[in-house]
């Protein structure tokens, strides 16, 4: 188990501070576990916890630098982060992610680097478990369908969140605006051997005002910079 020193004792001057990889945060860490913390640390934690606005730089036409730093002098949250994020999204021609990053982890106390996480992945774990928990209070607790807008990299994630809160999904419909993204993440979705997709039916769909009215819950995972769900067409209830 990863543990982080919270201690100027523990964190001896010399110590080599801990590196989390995403293959260690995949074997630490599921979408079921975080949702469940976030639950029942967000209300506490956040009021002993600064979050000054993130910064945001163009690094050039079509790519940008964000940094998003937090910090806390609470005895029991010693700590003071902060997010690099780099954002690409003509990546997806290369076959690459559009959004990597990584999180520096420092002593509030001593100011001393703890750790450094491959925080690409951490992002996509993050942003899916938050949504899904508002999820948790917003959608039916009967919810049957899932509508997945988008096919990226934070679509499965957000599938696996929701899939997580709500088990009375049985119907995940995924679109995207290459049909072909969409296809190829239903098919992996549709063999993946985890409990959670056991009894769920994975499908593609072409045209996304044909399915946004059967969608229990709508989830976007897009760049587009146009609206691409209309309300009128939503689902009641």
């Amino acid at each position: 188990m990863t543990t982080l020193p919270t201690t100027p004792a523990s964190a001896a001057a010399g110590t080599s501070p801990l590196f989390v990889s995403t293959t260690t945060l995949h074997s630490i860490l599921t979408h079921k576990t975080l949702i469940t913390h976030l639950q029942s640390t967000l209300p506490t934690a956040s009021i002993s916890i600064s979050t000054p606005p993130r910064h945001s730089h163009s690094t050039s036409q079509n790519s940008s630098l964000l940094l998003m730093p937090s910090f806390s002098s609470s005895p029991s949250i010693p700590y003071t982060g902060v997010k690099l994020v780099t954002s690409h999204p003509q990546n997806s021609s290369l076959n690459l992610p559009s959004i990597h990053a990584c999180y520096a982890l420092f002593s509030s106390i001593t100011g001393q680097t703890l750790a450094l996480f491959d925080a690409t992945d951490l992002t996509l774990y993050r942003t899916s478990s938050v949504s899904a928990l508002a999820s948790s209070y917003l959608s039916n607790p009967n919810s049957e369908i899932l509508v997945m807008v988008g096919s990226g990299n934070l679509s499965p994630h957000l599938i696996t969140a929701h899939l997580s809160i709500r088990p009375s999904i049985k119907r995940v419909i995924i679109w995207n605006r290459t049909h072909d993204r969409a296809a190829e993440l239903a098919a992996r979705l549709r063999v993946k051997k985890e409990p959670i997709f056991d009894g769920v039916s994975f499908e593609h769909c072409g045209c996304l005002d044909d399915v946004i009215g059967l969608g229990d819950i709508v989830s976007c995972a897009t760049n587009s910079e146009r609206p691409l769900v209309k309300g009128e067409m939503l689902k009641k209830g």
